[in-house]
């Protein structure tokens, strides 16, 4: 899959709505990007070893729940602690 394909996949899913409450999460993920979905974004390069859709939605849940489970907001930032999901993958 090309990376415009994978990025275009990431935005969408993060766009998605959803009934499960870490939704809110998904539209931080959204920000964290700045909005920018290009290729141009190197935030965006961790989706070069995401090869599928399923494994790209898969990356998004996992942060969102780690954003759940271990996020503390009194101790950082949100766009840091999503940056540590970004650098490792």
């Amino acid at each position: 899959m090309a990376l415009t394909k994978k990025i275009e996949v990431l935005e969408n899913y993060l766009a998605q709505p959803s009934q499960i409450c870490r939704v809110m999460f998904k539209t931080d993920i959204y920000l964290f990007f700045n909005k920018e979905f290009t290729p141009k974004n190197s935030s965006l390069n961790f989706l070069n070893i995401l090869d599928t859709q399923t494994k790209i939605e898969k990356w998004v849940d996992h942060v969102t729940s780690r954003v759940v489970l271990k996020f503390d907001e009194g101790e950082e930032l949100l766009g840091l602690f999503i940056d540590a999901f970004v650098e490792h993958n």
